[in-house]
């Protein structure tokens, strides 16, 4: 007789990475012009996280953008006025709440958009925590089932794995910009990691 179950397991880890993606820009009259301006805010940026004890190499480009920039004329027609420099950046460090703030305070000073975002380092570790838990469950459903026919778990057959994406705590737009004046002090809740573990077993 063949046995098909699926079991599940869930890990649950302090958060101890939190990354900061943001957005700077200028628009000028030039590209040349609008990318000086945008690279300038960089800079500033590099220094301001210096000056909190940061390394600024940790400062790290995504995307560099220039595109034609429009205004709307009072008889609603849009108008090119110069050119848009978009830079988006990511800066990742080890979370406490007073690392994370302190990040918070050198990287907003001219940023158009911040987001952060917790997580863990160890996302190996704790799939494989989840995997563990997700095994065991699943065995213990067959070992209850097959004691209720009478019969015994023999073999695991066949089996597949498939893991949910990790729930993590996210502070964006207007909120992660406020940490500024207001320091963020709260304590973040558990990454959580899910697998689901569909195994076939043989029942004797």
């Amino acid at each position: 007789m063949i046995l098909r179950l699926t079991g599940r397991g869930t890990s649950y880890r302090p958060a101890d990475t939190a990354e900061l993606s943001l957005t700077v820009g200028s628009v000028n009259k030039t590209c040349a012009l609008a990318s000086q301006e945008a690279n300038a805010k960089v800079a500033r940026l590099e220094e301001r996280l210096q000056a909190h004890g940061f390394s600024p190499k940790a400062l790290k480009a995504l995307s560099f953008d220039i595109s034609p920039h429009y205004e709307e004329t009072p008889e609603h027609r849009r108008t090119q006025d110069g050119y848009a420099c978009r830079i988006a950046l990511r800066f990742s460090l080890d979370f406490t709440p007073d690392k994370l703030s302190s990040a918070v305070e050198a990287l907003s000073e001219g940023a158009e958009e911040l987001f952060i975002h917790l997580s863990i380092k160890d996302t190996e570790g704790a799939r494989r925590e989840a995997v563990r838990a997700a095994w065991k469950d699943a065995f213990s459903q067959a070992n209850a089932l097959a004691a209720a026919s009478g019969l015994k778990v023999g073999e695991a057959k066949e089996a597949s794995l498939d893991f949910g994406s990790p729930r993590t705590m996210n502070v964006l737009g207007a909120a992660a910009l406020s940490a500024r004046s207001a320091p963020l002090s709260f304590t973040p809740d558990d990454v959580r990691l899910e697998a689901t573990l569909s195994v076939t077993f043989e029942l004797t």
